[in-house]
């Protein structure tokens, strides 16, 4: 038996599952608490959760190690990041512009350079002695339409490296232009290369320790996985790499259509939306500042199944954001009721800072125990027996009664109020988020150790249906253990030509490659990103595990297949275009993947081409196509999209007249309309 083993960090646990690569059955677990105050920070959670697996499953079954990873997002928000210089490169007549644009706030101290006269290394090599004298410990370099040619900062990185420094440049992370979002976004990521590249010693280390030989990958900020290297070279697409990881896990394990996933933790909630079964994406904003680096649309509120109780004067004032297990406490509902009898409340700050209104239990033995939206769950009898949550429901009655008196309500009255704040504030925030990406009816997806706590309760204020998938306390886990590798690029390209998007799906297609990706897996999409002028290039595959095996779902049958686009709304005719499926009714076109995921839906048109000898000529067939979708809004045409699709690629292209020469020879599809 290979297994693949995922393991996720959270703000309470740090929890693993190895999962069997052929059948994707469970084949064990692992939890620890999160290891925020040890030495080599979360990342020894991650090692020993690891090593837990090892010794349930065995070293020599284990295929492959994924995890997400918390650390540069909490280096960022703690402050646990390095002084960055900035160099700005640049040649005439852009000099003023350049130098303005490179300099930026972020940056401890700033150099720059004129490339007027060409490329001097001994110039660049003084700037950045010099940066490195005025505190600098990483480096960014960026420069004026590096995306066109990177010679000079590629040519940079190396004499940094030579020097030691941690370097990052502003065209490795992104293809876009402009300079300051380039420069922001190197920046951001080269001030968290150092604690990335511990978090990859520590890991690969612990990993080695426990006798394993597989590859170890970390999941990205947009659901996809990276190798070490990846981690170590561009740490900043891992921001919310959890949140990302409980998605991957949810879409894996239930076919969604429209829907809001919650994700109840310990300390904190995330919600994210689904439209038409993909996930947002957005890009990261840092300190109110842009970035380049596209990650799951994530929103966080800091109330969860470990939320605590908090009074002011005799008023239920709130629950969290403090949690029992940052406080170091336990929830009272997981006591035997003997040790909670003779209990008083009593009001502490939990951590240093934090407002003295918790309330919480003293017990007679001098320990102290927390009051939880957990504990409120258990006491009103909302969950299941065998969940993930239930705790001892007497213990609860008991802690909320003793709690009661302090706030002049009983025990269940306090409980139904603490479900009551929290739940409305979680409302708020779904009703936010699916009005955000125009969903009407969602189906809400509550997963997390919390989900029974906080899921069905929120549903049923929202008025949505709730679905809890099997193993919803570990989707974060298995979301990793399933993952896929995954690359992004992106080019300011205003009118690209087929040469263009072939270019940036080699590059893609490579990084993918290179990370481990099969090449038979690979599917690759590129889209316009129109008010950007720029091209997107996305390649997904799976990774081959040493045995050969290349996981993931079986590919779906035609007649599965047709099952999924009628359920769609589709027709029950489909027609294979390379490594997906077609499907078109009444004016609808529908485009599934080999495992019936939705990766178009169009109104429109498509037309099927087999490479035939007689078929008709292609351009007068999309000429006739374009003019039917050219939609007339007052003295303006707005014409419609087109896509090719041809073997593992899907190309939107802006120019219909291009599309011939793209198609060239073999099967495709062309799909012309709006989406």
């Amino acid at each position: 038996m290979g297994v693949r083993v995922g393991a996720d960090v959270g703000g309470t646990f740090t929890k693993a599952v190895a999962i069997d690569s052929i059948t994707g059955e469970l084949a064990g677990r692992a939890v620890v608490p999160t290891t925020h105050d040890h030495r080599d920070g979360v990342s020894a959670g991650v090692v020993d959760v690891v090593a837990k697996l090892v010794a349930e499953v065995g070293a020599e079954t284990i295929e492959l190690v994924t995890h997400s990873t918390t650390q540069a997002v909490n280096a960022l928000l703690e402050g646990d990041t390095v002084p960055v210089g900035v160099l700005g490169l640049a040649r005439a007549p852009y000099l003023r512009k350049a130098r303005n644009r490179t300099t930026i706030s972020r940056a401890i101290a700033h150099e720059f350079l004129d490339l007027s006269a060409g490329f001097n290394a001994v110039a660049a090599r003084q700037a950045l002695a010099r940066l490195v004298e005025a505190g600098a410990q990483a480096v960014c370099v960026a420069e004026a339409f590096a995306p066109d040619d990177s010679a000079c900062e590629d040519a940079v990185a190396v004499l940094a490296a030579e020097l030691g420094l941690p370097v990052t440049t502003s065209s490795g992370l992104t293809g876009l232009y402009g300079l300051e979002l380039r420069t922001v976004t190197a920046a951001l990521n080269a001030s968290i290369l150092p604690i990335a590249l511990r978090t990859a010693e520590v890991v690969e280390a612990g990993v080695a320790a426990a006798g394993l030989t597989c590859p170890v990958m970390v999941m990205r900020g947009d659901g996809g996985a990276t190798d070490l290297a990846g981690f170590r070279a561009a740490p900043a697409r891992t921001l919310y790499s959890g949140p990302a990881a409980s998605v991957a896990g949810a879409l894996r394990t239930l076919r969604i259509g429209d829907g809001v996933i919650v994700e109840v933790g310990g300390t904190s909630t995330n919600v994210a939306a689904i439209t038409a079964g993909r996930p947002a994406l957005s890009y990261v904003r840092v300190a109110g500042q842009a970035t380049a680096v596209r990650a799951l649309d994530v929103q966080v509120a800091g109330v969860a199944g470990g939320s605590m109780l908090r009074v002011r004067r005799r008023r239920i004032y709130g629950v969290g954001p403090r949690s029992a297990h940052i406080a170091g406490l336990t929830y009272s509902c997981f006591l035997a009721p003997e040790r909670l009898a003779g209990g008083r409340p009593e009001t502490l700050a939990p951590r240093p800072g934090d407002p003295a209104d918790y309330l919480v239990l003293r017990l007679v033995d001098g320990t102290m125990a927390a009051l939880t939206n957990t504990c409120a769950a258990n006491a009103l009898g909302l969950i299941p027996d065998g969940d993930y949550a239930a705790g001892h429901r007497r213990s609860a009655i008991v802690a909320l009664d003793i709690a009661g008196a302090a706030v002049r309500l009983s025990g269940s009255e306090l409980a139904r109020r603490m479900m009551q704040a929290s739940t409305e504030a979680l409302a708020d925030l779904v009703t936010a988020v699916a009005a955000q990406h125009r969903l009407t009816q969602p189906t809400l997806i509550a997963v997390g150790g919390g989900a029974s706590v906080l899921g069905r309760p929120l549903a049923g204020i929202l008025g949505l249906d709730c679905q809890i998938p099997p193993g919803a306390e570990v989707i974060s886990s298995m979301g990793d253990a399933l993952s896929l590798v995954r690359a992004e690029r992106e080019r300011t390209v205003s009118r690209p030509t087929p040469a263009d998007v072939d270019a940036l799906i080699a590059e893609v297609e490579a990084e993918a490659l290179a990370a481990g990706a099969s090449p038979t897996s690979l599917q690759v999409q590129v889209s316009q990103i129109g008010d950007r002028g720029a091209i997107r290039a996305v390649a997904v595959g799976a990774l081959v595990l040493g045995s050969g095996v290349v996981p993931g779902r079986p590919p779906l049958s035609r007649e599965a297949i047709i099952d999924v686009a009628r359920a769609a709304g589709g027709s029950e005719q489909v027609d294979p275009v390379g490594r997906f499926w077609l499907s078109s009714l009444d004016g609808r076109v529908l485009l599934f993947d080999r495992f019936g995921d939705p990766t178009l839906d169009v109104r429109g048109e498509a037309i099927l081409v087999d490479g035939s000898p007689g078929e008709a000529p292609l351009q007068a067939s999309i000429g006739s196509a374009v003019s039917r979708h050219v939609r007339n809004v007052g003295p303006i045409k707005i014409q419609p999209t087109t896509w090719v699709v041809q073997d593992g690629r899907i190309r939107e292209l802006a120019d219909p007249d291009a599309i011939a020469d793209t198609v060239g020879a073999g099967a495709a599809a062309v799909i012309v309309g709006n989406a």
